[in-house]
């Protein structure tokens, strides 16, 4: 690799060589301002990572909520995105309520989250790049949890809105609204498998919260998860190549109330605990390739983000920022 600024503009030149057949593997040059080399690095990473027929996810982002910038109680809590290593932190909220639980759009221009910011919890889009947020459950009983579909089109979330906590679908622009679940206990935390036809969630109707299957249309509701006492925000890996659920799990009974991040083998139903020893960890969420993890973590006093591969193998603290970071959702 090779760089040069030139007039303010850096040019970097990355060629990759096969060690074996001593050919050249990759050769490209990127140019631009040079006050933000971190981008070409970020680009050249992905264009090397694609040699391995892997989606690289060096220019992916990170959205999370932070309560870094409230000054009084109650304390506010605020969205945030930062680069997929924890660097270039930018505020996406600025209301002063809760804004919690985000959750990207398939193309990345979206976020959906909860809001208290009208009294009553409900879900908003954020347009990112537009500079605007809408209401799309307009205050109809309270709202948490959504997600999008992969195509987009569609938002699964929980609702009160019929009396008891259950699943929801609507149109991405909130048109269409219809339950999916209807049970005795509270259903929420929606998340859609890759290619659309089917919707994990938690639901306490069992007694204690646990990991539910279902179609999207509702129907063939059955219980996935049977190890720990207590299951919760489900997210579906979103590569074909690995058929597999992670979620916030309470593995160890006795002790100190600790969660820790787990992942659970659809086929097989054989569960692997992710994290162990670094305090609680809660909301897991993968990254597009599906080969990686993000999630949040307590050590001490304060929640950081946090980053494993998907095995658990190697885990990363996020220098995202002060505060307490919490509920990050891996974006495209």
């Amino acid at each position: 690799m090779r760089a040069q600024v030139t007039a303010g503009e850096l040019a970097v030149e990355t060629r990759v060589f096969s060690v074996d057949g001593r050919q050249v593997m990759l050769s490209k040059r990127y140019s631009g301002r040079a006050d933000n080399p971190r981008s070409f690095a970020h680009q050249a990473s992905d264009d090397i990572v694609a040699l391995t027929q892997y989606r690289g996810v060096a220019r992916s982002k990170i959205a999370f909520t932070s309560d870094r910038d409230a000054t009084k109680p109650p304390r506010g809590k605020e969205l945030y995105i930062v680069d997929y290593d924890g660097f270039n932190a930018k505020r996406i909220t600025v209301n002063n309520s809760l804004n919690i639980l985000p959750a990207w759009s398939p193309d990345g221009r979206s976020l959906a989250y909860t809001s208290y910011r009208q009294g009553s919890p409900a879900i908003f889009v954020a347009r990112i790049f537009e500079g605007r947020s809408d209401n799309i459950t307009k205050n109809e009983g309270q709202a948490f949890a959504p997600t999008f579909s992969p195509d987009g089109k569609r938002l699964a979330y929980a609702s009160n809105k019929s009396g008891n906590l259950e699943i929801w679908i609507a149109n991405a622009d909130g048109t269409g609204a219809h339950r999916i679940t209807s049970s005795h206990g509270s259903d929420t935390a929606p998340t859609w498998s890759p290619t659309g036809q089917e919707i994990a969630f938690t639901s306490d109707r069992a007694g204690s919260p646990q990991i539910y299957l279902m179609d999207s249309e509702g129907l063939n509701v059955r219980r996935l998860t049977t190890v720990g006492n207590w299951n919760d925000a489900p997210a579906w890996n979103p590569s074909k190549e690995y058929s597999e659920i992670a979620y916030t799990s309470r593995l160890e009974v006795g002790g100190p109330i600790r969660f820790d991040i787990a992942v659970v083998d659809l086929a097989t139903r054989q569960v692997r605990q992710v994290t162990a020893g670094r305090g609680s960890c809660e909301y897991p969420s993968w990254a597009p390739n599906g080969r990686h993890l993000v999630f949040s973590c307590k050590r001490g006093n304060t929640w950081q983000i946090t980053v494993s591969d998907r095995e658990g193998r190697t885990i990363d603290t996020l220098s995202a920022g002060p505060g307490n970071n919490v509920q990050p959702d891996w974006g495209p």
